[in-house]
């Protein structure tokens, strides 16, 4: 009988450890899809203030790369999902309030990221000049890539 009930016991706490293991996996697969929608540049583009952004890299050179790849921290997985909150959180809110400005800018935090980006993915181009050791702008010269010079419009216009 003691061992009936101990046999019983091991099959309850197994089913629960089973069943955790399954909600964490089918979570992770949630989390991952979802991540890597949000990190679609359709996605992106389908708030109001971003079409004119999302139209102007559709016909620029980096149309293959997504949103992330330029405007997201690449040294951590932390760091990504850290910042894709605060700037998710931020276009909302001025998306919401219907005052983005216009033209959209970059944050502070957005140009350095930026800028790191460009020189990550063209360190073979920038590798004997001044740009490779670590003060270089790129954004200085190359602001209007992929997303036009100063004429791209942006925020929302209010009725």
């Amino acid at each position: 009988m003691l061992l009936t009930n101990s046999q019983n016991g091991s099959g309850h706490a197994l089913k629960f450890i089973l069943l955790g293991i399954v909600g964490a996996v089918i979570g992770m697969l949630v989390f991952g899809a979802g991540l890597s929608y949000a990190d679609n540049p359709v996605f992106c583009g389908s708030c109001h203030s971003m079409q004119h952004v999302y139209a102007t890299w559709q016909s620029s050179s980096h149309q293959h790369f997504t949103c992330g790849d330029c405007h997201l921290p690449h040294d951590s997985l932390v760091s990504k999902l850290y910042v894709k909150g605060e700037n998710g959180m931020r276009h909302t809110y001025h998306e919401v309030m219907r005052d983005y400005p216009e033209p959209i800018a970059f944050t502070q935090t957005a140009a350095v990221i930026a800028n790191q980006n460009c020189l990550r993915c063209h360190a073979y181009v920038v590798g004997n000049t001044a740009l490779a050791h670590g003060n270089g702008n790129c954004i200085a010269c190359h602001r209007g890539l992929p997303h036009g010079r100063g004429n791209a419009e942006g925020g929302v216009k209010v009725e």
